[in-house]
């Protein structure tokens, strides 16, 4: 078997690994079980970069100042063993100079293993309609926030300035493994839990849960809005994809073409294609409209038949990222490489990046870095969290 179609790996460009982020200290009687990083995100505007850290805690870094700076990044480090939830730690977070910097690197205590992270905005590129208060009966210093998907299936959102604790939402009653804000500054809010339903939450209304859809009764992995939030698409323990009409909520299309589970998936920055991974080792890129089947970026080859693609091959494929200008996708899977695919060829990668265990990956709002975040062992495991151009 082989990772790759037509090339050996040394005949492929090699990514540039630009920075590594990993805990400073790791308390083994306060967090006993491993460090994984189950999901890392981009703020919108590109200020602030969070991943969930290990076990309870989620790391909120200063991205505008981080970035022109990659290689130095593990020097704004948080320390990573807090006393009780929602206590926030920080670095003394100057610049080479010795200056004090406005905003500090924070870690939060979720109280609960955290399995998914996302950042919602009250400001859009696109006029926002609602004429509701912003946050009814609730402070918050900025418009930016940042939400936490818990293993006991509560999402907590915090205000990130300050690390406070704004809302605990309860409804769902195991794993929240996703989270996505509308991408429209509403600030609705899409979660999915292995509890088999998608729910929505409206925190310009206190938090209020309006909508739940079920999808087939299984575990829900990842949840994506269009561009112009007028479609969800879902994917979960089958090997389907569903796509929903955010109109009036019900199902749209639904796409069959994966021999196993799909555990990721993503619209095109135009939303007229939609990206989904399974561990059946492909990448399938769909027409969003009409759900016809377009490419398929294998990651084995030659590639499991079906009678073999609902087992362990060793190159289940656990995420995948668009590009923000639409031409390539990032993905990640278990034989330990993180590949760039251009979207207009199927054949091989056009860049192969050696990361253990990874779990997850996302690319930054410019599309400068794709952040990858994987796992690690109290024993000596692989680094936290990797940056790959």
């Amino acid at each position: 078997m082989a990772s790759f179609k037509n090339k050996t790996r040394d005949e492929i460009p090699t990514a540039k690994l630009l920075a590594q982020l990993k805990p400073s200290e790791v308390n083994e009687n306060y967090y006993p079980n491993d460090w994984e990083t189950w999901q890392c995100a981009f703020a919108p505007d590109e200020s602030y970069f969070a991943w969930s850290c290990g076990n309870r805690l989620v790391t909120l870094v200063p991205w505008n100042r981080c970035k022109s700076t990659l290689p130095q990044l593990s020097e704004v480090l948080a320390q990573l063993v807090l006393p009780k939830p929602g206590i926030r730690a920080s670095t003394d977070d100057t610049d080479k100079d010795g200056h004090k910097l406005p905003h500090k690197t924070i870690t939060i205590d979720c109280g609960c293993l955290v399995r998914s992270v996302a950042f919602g905005s009250a400001t859009s590129d696109k006029k926002h309609l609602s004429s509701k208060a912003f946050w009814t009966h609730f402070s918050v210093s900025k418009d930016l926030i940042l939400a936490t998907g818990l293993n006991n299936g509560r999402i907590r959102t915090w205000d990130i300035f300050t690390g406070h604790l704004i809302l605990e939402l309860m409804d769902h009653r195991s794993v929240v493994t996703d989270l996505a804000f509308a991408p429209n500054g509403s600030l609705i809010l899409a979660s999915v839990s292995q509890d088999a339903t998608i729910k929505f939450w409206d925190l310009n209304d206190d938090g209020n849960m309006f909508k739940t859809l079920k999808m087939n009764g299984k575990s829900v992995n990842s949840c994506a809005w269009s561009p112009d939030a007028r479609m969800l698409a879902t994917v979960g323990m089958c090997t389907s994809v569903y796509v929903w009409d955010m109109n009036d909520y019900s199902l749209k299309l639904r796409l069959n073409g994966h021999m196993y589970d799909v555990v990721a998936c993503e619209f095109s920055p135009d939303g007229s294609l939609i990206a989904t991974a399974s561990w059946d080792t492909q990448v399938i890129l769909w027409n969003s409209y009409s759900g016809m089947k377009l490419r398929c970026f294998g990651h084995l080859f030659p590639p499991p038949r079906l009678i073999y693609a609902s087992g362990a091959n060793g190159t289940w494929v656990r995420g995948l990222s668009f590009s923000p200008d639409g031409t390539h996708i990032g993905t990640v899977a278990d034989d330990g490489y993180v590949r760039f695919w251009d979207i207009l060829s199927h054949d091989d990668p056009v860049a192969v990046g050696s990361v253990e265990e990874a779990l997850c990956c996302t690319y930054s709002p410019s599309g400068r870095v794709l952040a990858v975040g994987g796992g690690l062992t109290l024993n000596g495991g692989e680094d936290d969290k990797v940056f790959i151009v």
